[in-house]
């Protein structure tokens, strides 16, 4: 089936323009991707804080990963940092949370990782 369209014929002269390019001058790299979505998002409750821990995403989509960020659910209470595991505080004590991590390259950020395990932060 033949398709018209501004769009497709669009798309059709982006991807020949970069296959010309890589073509004229070597090993050009085209596309990076956004990371996959961190995994095995671990919580362990603290006072008034959790400390989550996860594994890097398979692909860092071509591009280093600058930066994960940990949001708790509920609140959206946010902290960030360059590796596993990350402590997020302002959590408020006998309140259930769970957690989900993303991770961000020069590109964007990813899709949410699964959400970990319920917390009950408590004083100690």
């Amino acid at each position: 089936m033949f398709m018209t369209g501004t769009g497709i014929i669009t798309s059709i002269f982006v991807l020949l323009l970069a296959a010309t390019a890589a073509w004229a001058f070597g090993d050009v790299t085209i596309y990076q991707l956004m990371p996959g979505p961190p995994t095995n998002v671990i919580a362990t409750a603290g006072n008034g804080e959790a400390t989550v821990s996860f594994k890097p995403p398979k692909s860092d989509g071509g591009s280093p990963i600058s930066r994960y960020t940990v949001t708790s659910h509920p609140g959206n209470i946010t902290a960030s940092g360059k590796q596993s595991p990350i402590t997020i505080k302002g959590l408020t004590n006998g309140i259930t949370y769970t957690f989900t991590v993303t991770a961000s390259n020069s590109v964007g950020g990813t899709r949410v990782s699964w959400e970990s395990g319920d917390v009950t932060p408590k004083a100690e």
